[in-house]
């Protein structure tokens, strides 16, 4: 179900930048909302002129993010932690790992090198990294399935392929790791703040996602979420003076981590990015994360029904439930997408190149006009 007209000004009244431009990569990197600006720019101020003294607030802020994001994601506080991007929650599972030469991680095809590159640096340890083959666009839990053997003991996916924009049957992918007996792990940046999640009933035992995307929030944020039976499973290959359980008391040398996810914040964060990124997952959860994920898939079932009836091919699978916030058109017959997106830059209408056609990803913030605005400016090209 789209948001009435008024709920949709109200959350454009939020983004400047909808004002100067059609904003659909949403994928890539979303504008921030004024709300998260203004946190971080009075965070800066205060540090311009009182250095320090100010610093109690921003803890209290920071607390209150922590919990913003381990309510929208489904876990307790004491399992969230901060981190500067994906990749960083990637890396920590899989270095902090114990696996041994002989020991199988099974990733996909179609993964973005995020969630590719941290396993394959395994290799060298003598890890064997199993590729699930996709379909059409899809990597199937029958696909991962065939690739699961006595030796698996990590299963990593993302749960919407950036390229494609399939949504992972993560409760199905769950329920086998439960099974099977392997750790699962979710690169959630296509869908974190676009759609609901549930770490725990789905299974989820790591989750990474980076804040700049869907999560609305500042580039060099994101989230990363540990279960806290599956503490004690990674080791903790970066340290620092907050690994501890009394990072504070500087003198006394005693080397016990937190027993909770903030060990993996081994020093000082980035106040302002966290509580900019707090601000902006407030903001989508007081819209309503659900509703947000009704908002974008009409939307992009409104755009193919629309493309389909000019003779625009669709990439993406659109099944009921793959269907997520990003659909890939193939480009015209004669243009690439690269010139396509290139040319619909200067229209002020932002798209990107990706999947072999147009990826196209609205948010909560787009409308059905902004799709028609796209409509437009294809068939003028």
């Amino acid at each position: 179900m789209l948001f009435t007209q008024k709920q949709s000004e109200a959350i454009r009244a939020r983004f400047p930048a909808l004002n100067g431009m059609v904003f659909l990569n949403s994928a890539g990197l979303t504008p921030i909302p004024t709300s998260c600006r203004d946190i971080m720019v009075e965070m800066t101020q205060d540090l311009c002129s009182y250095a320090y003294l100010k610093m109690a607030n921003w803890e209290k802020s920071v607390i209150k993010a922590r919990q913003t994001a381990a309510t929208i994601t489904g876990c307790s506080p004491e399992e969230m932690a901060f981190v500067k991007n994906t990749s960083t929650g990637v890396s920590i599972v899989a270095s902090g790992l114990r696996l041994v030469p002989g020991d199988e991680v099974i990733i996909n095809d179609l993964e973005f090198p995020s969630n590719v590159y941290p396993w394959l640096n395994l290799e060298r340890k003598g890890v064997v990294v199993r590729r699930a083959k996709s379909s059409d666009g899809k990597v199937t839990p029958d696909a991962i399935a065939e690739q699961v053997t006595a030796k698996t003991k990590v299963l990593a996916i993302s749960s919407i392929q950036y390229a494609t924009g399939q949504r992972t049957d993560l409760a199905t992918l769950g329920q086998m790791a439960r099974e099977k007996g392997f750790l699962f792990f979710v690169d959630a940046i296509q869908s974190m703040g676009s759609f609901p999640m549930d770490v725990k009933k789905l299974g989820i035992h790591f989750l990474s996602a980076g804040g700049f995307k869907w999560l609305c929030g500042p580039v060099g944020s994101g989230i990363f979420f540990c279960d806290k039976e599956k503490l004690d499973d990674l080791d903790l290959t970066v340290t620092g003076w907050n690994t501890v359980e009394n990072p504070v008391l500087y003198h006394v040398i005693d080397y016990k981590p937190k027993n909770n996810a903030q060990r993996f914040e081994e020093a000082s964060g980035d106040y302002i990015g966290i509580c900019g990124l707090g601000e902006s997952m407030n903001v989508l959860h007081s819209t309503g994360i659900d509703k947000i994920g009704e908002h974008v898939v009409a939307l992009t079932n409104y755009l193919e029904e629309k493309l389909l009836s000019r003779g625009y091919q669709i990439l993406s699978p659109r099944g009921q439930a793959d269907k997520s916030a990003i659909i890939v058109v193939a480009a015209p017959s004669g243009s690439t997408p690269e010139d396509v997106c290139k040319k619909l830059d200067g229209k002020k209408i932002l798209t990107a190149p990706r999947g072999g056609g147009i990826r196209v990803s609205p948010h909560f913030f787009n409308t059905t006009e902004d799709m028609d605005q796209l409509l437009s400016a294809l068939g003028e090209l």
